[in-house]
């Protein structure tokens, strides 16, 4: 029984056949009600349909053997839903048990939904003193009897005796206080200081998640920092990757933007210069390479060339390959698509005979002299239409002005022949930068993000060439 704690409540421990949300499953639940009636028990192994890897075994001592009989997870559901139903849910770590049994019973279509209270929250509130939470820590420092750790109704109700004895060892002010901390938070990952939201600001801008020792874990983008931030926490049972990031971070830092276009473009500068755990779709590429069209004796021919710094100015090319083989199987993708001759494409060398397309029935016959060069031209300028790069639109330098009007904030980005030459916050900046700017590389990232931005402008950009005489008025 409790006398602070918030009743009914469920004190919940699964075991796990892993740590991954969505693909691992449960394969032991325990519930220890308590009520106002009492204190009940109750716990049952779970077949998962899949096999329990030898570690898990060794940690839980629950083998494939025990759990050939046990019931399948929707045959206890009911039992389950009944004894979880109109009770706050209690559990250590309460997201990752939280998580998995909201995913098993979206496996049947069912929504389940629960307020939470998380014991290891209510550790690092209560016992701040001490620098571990875990139920390993926790039993330790209580002097808790365990008969056997990692199963599911011991772990249970070793999180009832530490509720048990943090009523015996605080205040009913001190238990309301870290019980209503929670509730003001309850979407926060159970490492993370939940002040720390509270300092978010509801603007554009990038954000940073840190583990334990400091390592850089994601970074993120948003148009609000705050909401975004908490989408994680809010969906961390939907994602084996939200799970894992949430589990980990320690610490939220941020940097503010004046819109949306500077947040994505620095967050593609920080995520490859940086280069964070679970950062996947932004990588970093030293060299590109593109395709440009040589013109001898009135033939077109595809060539693959390599992009060092910028693309090749006032030139016409097309596509940005992290590899030349990437380029080369584009070249080789068209051909077949369009018909064209392998030779000529440089994906055969030249020779006498047919290319290896033209045998196939594909290649018009240009490389045995029954299609021209003029038609063969056409048909290529067609075929790499869609991977032409922008010409840049300018003689030089564009200052790209992103300007909130909520705060006022404004990001001068400046930019030549697609590339980012440095960021200011007033055109006084403009001619450090310029002066000291190191070459630029092209970013294909960045490319796609000021394409858009340049060509299509929205409300909060304007678009100023930068020229002597911007420099001498900025002076």
């Amino acid at each position: 029984m409790f006398n602070h704690f918030p009743l009914p409540c469920a004190i919940v421990d699964i075991e796990t056949t892993g740590g991954n949300v969505t693909r691992d499953r449960i394969i032991e639940i325990a519930i220890v009600e308590v009520t106002a009636e009492g204190v009940s028990r109750w716990s049952t192994l779970i077949n998962p349909r899949t096999n329990v890897p030898a570690g898990i075994q060794r940690l839980t001592g629950i083998t494939p053997a025990m759990l050939e009989d046990a019931p399948y997870f929707e045959q206890v559901a009911k039992e389950i839903v009944l004894r979880l139903q109109d009770k706050v849910f209690v559990a250590h770590n309460v997201r990752f048990d939280y998580g998995f049994i909201r995913n098993e019973f979206a496996r049947l279509a069912y929504r389940f939904k629960s307020k939470l209270l998380c014991t290891v929250k209510l550790s690092r509130y209560l016992y701040a003193q001490h620098s571990g939470h875990s139920l390993e820590k926790i039993i330790a420092r209580h002097n808790i009897t365990v008969n056997q750790r990692h199963r599911a109704l011991d772990d249970a109700l070793a999180t009832y005796e530490f509720m048990r004895i943090a009523e015996r060892e605080k205040s009913p002010s001190e238990l309301a206080d870290a019980i209503a901390a929670q509730q003001r938070n309850t979407a926060m990952p159970t490492g993370v200081d939940a002040s720390l939201i509270d300092e978010l600001p509801s603007s554009p801008g990038i954000y940073y998640f840190w583990g334990e020792q400091r390592e850089l874990l994601y970074i993120g983008k948003s148009v609000d920092i705050r909401k975004r931030v908490l989408s994680h926490f809010t969906a961390d049972h939907k994602s084996a990757k939200e799970m894992t990031i949430c589990q980990q971070t320690r610490s939220i830092t941020y940097e503010q933007t004046a819109g949306e276009l500077s947040a994505l473009i620095l967050e593609s500068k920080k995520v490859k210069a940086l280069q964070p755990l679970y950062n996947r779709k932004l990588r970093r590429v030293s060299q590109f390479y593109t395709i440009e069209l040589v013109q001898q004796n009135q033939l077109l021919s595809p060539r693959i060339i390599p992009i060092s710094q910028q693309l090749p100015a006032q030139q016409k090319v097309y596509g940005l390959f992290p590899a030349a083989a990437k380029a080369k199987q584009t070249l080789q993708r068209l051909c077949e698509q369009h018909n064209l001759c392998y030779q000529v494409c440089a994906i055969e060398t030249g020779s006498n005979r047919p290319c290896t397309s033209h045998q196939l029935k594909k290649c018009q016959g240009f490389c045995v002299g029954k299609e021209s060069a003029l038609q063969h031209n056409v048909k290529l300028l067609h075929a790499l239409s869609q991977q032409a790069l922008k010409t840049w639109p300018y003689r030089g330098t564009l200052a790209l002005i992103e300007k909130n009007a909520g705060n006022g904030m404004e990001q001068h980005l400046l930019i030549n022949n697609w590339c980012i030459l440095g960021i200011a916050e007033s055109p006084a900046d403009y001619g450090e930068i310029l002066a000291n700017n190191p070459k630029p590389q092209i970013d294909k990232d960045i490319y796609r993000y000021l394409v858009k931005a340049i060509f299509h402008p929205s409300p909060q950009i304007r678009l100023v060439p930068v020229d002597d005489k911007t420099l001498r008025l900025a002076v």
